[in-house]
């Protein structure tokens, strides 16, 4: 395998910030399907598994301390939830998976009770500011899960990739998985929970001492 490679390069660098890699860029998912033996024992080197998902994607999973891992905050994961029970309806089948950020946010908004969506998107904020809050919260969460590659972004639109599907893990078990879920979602799934390792969350954007 040629380490020298641009592939490799992308590659390496997605799957290091915690990021995933669908058949939705198929040269890439390609390149790594024919290289995922060198692939497999270059990061095992790290302390690390280079996982593919039953879905077809593939990600890393950190078991040592050569690379950082870190969790998605809640914002994400609630987020990703949704999204991942969303891509099942059969109009967003029709459109290409594709969906409208607009759409998204009344969707949320209107399933989802506001005591909810504040202690999610928008915890301690005053009253006078949490549906702004929660609005940016989404938005900033939308676009973490797009640099994770969950979905892909166009303009104000976005659509689900395969990776989505890790989400459905929580949402099947309401986010409360008994422990032998847990333990199924780990080793299956590569889901790490926020209780079970040492791990730093990634930067919550919505972080302002002066509203809380």
């Amino acid at each position: 395998m040629n380490y020298l490679d641009k592939k490799f390069v992308d590659i390496d660098l997605v799957l290091r910030r915690g990021g995933h890699i669908n058949r939705s860029d198929l040269n890439v998912y390609e390149w790594l399907c024919s290289n995922h033996d060198d692939l497999k024992a270059f990061y095992a080197n790290y302390g690390a598994t280079l996982a593919q998902h039953p879905d077809g994607f593939f990600f890393l999973t950190v078991s040592g301390a050569k690379l950082r891992s870190r969790l998605l905050p809640k914002t994400c994961i609630h987020l990703g939830m949704f999204i991942a029970l969303k891509a099942r309806d059969p109009e967003i089948t029709r459109s290409s998976g594709w969906m409208r950020t607009a759409q998204l946010l009344h969707d949320i908004e209107t399933t989802v009770s506001k005591e909810v969506l504040q202690q999610v998107y928008a915890p301690g904020r005053k009253e006078n500011v949490v549906d702004d809050r929660i609005t940016l919260a989404i938005g900033n969460a939308l676009k973490l899960l797009a640099d994770l590659c969950f979905i892909e972004v166009r303009g104000d639109r976005f659509r689900p990739l395969e990776a989505i599907h890790r989400f459905a893990e929580f949402a099947r078990h309401d986010n409360a998985p008994d422990e032998n879920a847990r333990i199924r979602m780990t080793i299956e799934r590569g889901v790490v929970f926020h209780d079970a390792a040492p791990s730093e969350e990634y930067e919550d954007e919505n972080n302002d001492p002066d509203e809380s």
